[in-house]
């Protein structure tokens, strides 16, 4: 359960929606709206300014976590609030450590214009280098309040144990919403092939659906222990892919999915699937870090 959330802030309508998202999904959360001023980017600075830096800056910090606080009374929950000075990315990532929080939720972009299917450059940096559970959320604030949150929630799952800890974590957290599970088998020929039937392609293609196939069976038993359905799909193709292409056909309301792939030791290649979905969709994508070696979910080298 998610107990501690940071939530950077910049004024902006994005960073507004970032807070809706947080107020609604983790109403029993301890949630910290943070605001850092970039001395490098003085975005409120003016020529003949009677005001020092120090004093605009405490003054923008103000305005801004105030907002924060009216934002977070409609919901009826108290938000604490932290000024830092620095590098953005930097400070977000120190007070991430320094405080233990259990989670972030931030914006693909902020007060700069820069949207899909590119992240800004602080988003982008958390992405990478969180060590908690990351939540990148790139609707605008009236289309967020138009989502039934959580609604529907789409788990990508490859049968690794951060795909697990993803699983377990929105079982948990979201017990009201409706889950998918997708498993993307990519193979280095079209599935559908009519002349696959008889070659030494067709045991290579049914040995990968029955892989898939013991994956989310166990993640409907693990499902089944928490006392939820949950759909089961597979689909074929470049995973990162496919699972936005999933989420945005059949109109899901967020993906989680494990932060890394199959290993930790693997992250250079399969970590990427993970940073890509969240750079395509245009839903709150949660990446989850952590496993449980002790109950893994069958995985794709068939063991």
């Amino acid at each position: 359960m998610t107990e501690t959330v940071l939530v950077p802030v910049d004024g902006s309508d994005h960073a507004s929606a970032v807070l809706e998202y947080a107020l609604r999904s983790f109403p029993d959360a301890t949630i910290t709206a943070l605001y850092v001023h970039d001395p490098g980017h003085d975005h409120y600075a003016a020529v003949g300014d009677a005001e020092t830096p120090q004093e605009r800056r405490q003054a923008t910090a103000r305005r801004i976590l105030e907002a924060a606080r009216e934002q977070a009374d409609a919901y009826d929950h108290d938000i604490e609030t932290e000024t830092r000075t620095g590098t953005p990315h930097t400070e977000i990532l120190e007070c991430l450590l320094e405080e233990e929080f259990d989670a972030v939720v931030m914006g693909s972009h902020g007060e700069s214009p820069i949207t899909r299917p590119f992240l800004g450059h602080v988003s982008e940096t958390i992405v990478m280098r969180a060590p908690v559970r990351t939540t990148i959320i790139s609707e605008p604030l009236a289309d967020l309040r138009d989502r039934d949150l959580p609604g529907t929630v789409l788990l990508g799952t490859d049968g690794s144990e951060q795909a697990e800890a993803a699983l377990e974590y929105a079982l948990e957290t979201f017990p009201e919403a409706e889950f998918t599970a997708v498993h993307v088998l990519d193979l280095p020929f079209e599935h559908d092939r009519a002349d696959v039937e008889g070659t030494y392609l067709e045991p290579v293609l049914e040995d990968a659906r029955t892989r898939a196939e013991r994956i989310l069976t166990a993640t409907e038993e693990i499902a089944d222990e928490h006392g939820t359905a949950i759909d089961t799909a597979v689909e074929y193709g470049k995973p990162a892919t496919e699972i936005v292409g999933h989420a945005r056909a059949k109109g899901v309301d967020g993906i989680v999915m494990g932060g890394h792939g199959r290993s930790i030791s693997e992250r250079v290649l399969t970590g990427t699937v993970a940073e890509t979905v969240t750079r395509r969709s245009e839903l709150a994508v949660t990446l989850v870090r952590g496993g449980h070696p002790s109950r893994s979910i069958p995985s794709n080298s068939g063991s």
